[in-house]
């Protein structure tokens, strides 16, 4: 989705809004702003008694409620989103002509994570809001619930981040769209479940900040590998 509009400033930068500008008027992305927060409003009136039930500890508040439906689809629409993408654009060529820039390779991919990572982070932060004022109006307290859906906010960017590092590899693994979907949905998206891991098995004590930094440890690791094989792939 990269533009070629020329504006001041390094090349790097550059890449990067000019790939924020294209996911950000994509469809997915407008469907993600305002699409999706419409239809969760209208399953957290439809379905009050369900989520009671399911939930085992009364019916959830409206900012758990976005928490949770953005949770189970921000991960997964963020590696589709950059994973699809890096495979249409390495097959029409696109990259040969923006490797005339001054810039490194890896450039290119971490304009790619940053955009798409930022474009759906603003999705979980619009939906976040909405819970929170719909709360507000429906008299719910308030005051709690910003510091959860600021925990849950922060949770979702580090899911999103992975996410996003993933679907960047798993675009310069293969030239295959198909390929790529299928990678993403059956292996990448288990990998959000990983820095959780040594909490759950009681190797490591269960801390937040402890599950983000193997979150950003395991971010950098797959965006290296992928900038490793975005410079062997082509000449």
């Amino acid at each position: 989705m990269t533009r070629g509009r020329e504006t001041p400033g390094s090349p790097a930068l550059m890449l990067l809004r000019d790939e924020l500008l294209g996911f950000a008027s994509s469809r997915v992305m407008l469907v993600l702003w305002a699409v999706l927060p419409a239809l969760t409003i209208l399953g957290y009136f439809v379905l009050p008694e369900s989520l009671a039930g399911a939930t085992g500890r009364g019916p959830l508040s409206a900012t758990a409620f976005m928490a949770l439906i953005m949770s189970s689809v921000a991960g997964t629409v963020a590696a589709l989103l950059v994973g699809v993408d890096i495979v249409s654009e390495r097959n029409r060529n696109v990259y040969d002509l923006l490797l005339i820039r001054p810039l490194r390779r890896e450039h290119i991919l971490w304009a790619k994570f940053g955009a798409v990572t930022i474009s759906v982070s603003v999705a979980c932060i619009v939906s976040l809001s909405v819970g929170l004022a719909l709360d507000a109006l429906l008299g719910a307290p308030v005051a709690g619930a910003i510091g959860d859906a600021l925990r849950a906010l922060a949770s979702m960017v580090g899911v999103i981040a992975l996410s996003a590092a993933v679907g960047v590899f798993f675009g310069m693994v293969t030239r295959s769209i198909l390929v790529a979907v299928i990678l993403i949905l059956y292996i990448g998206q288990n990998l959000a479940f990983v820095p959780m891991l040594p909490g759950l098995l009681g190797i490591l004590p269960d801390r937040f900040w402890l599950t983000m930094s193997i979150t950003a440890a395991l971010v950098g690791v797959i965006m290296w590998l992928a900038g490793v094989l975005f410079r062997r792939s082509e000449p």
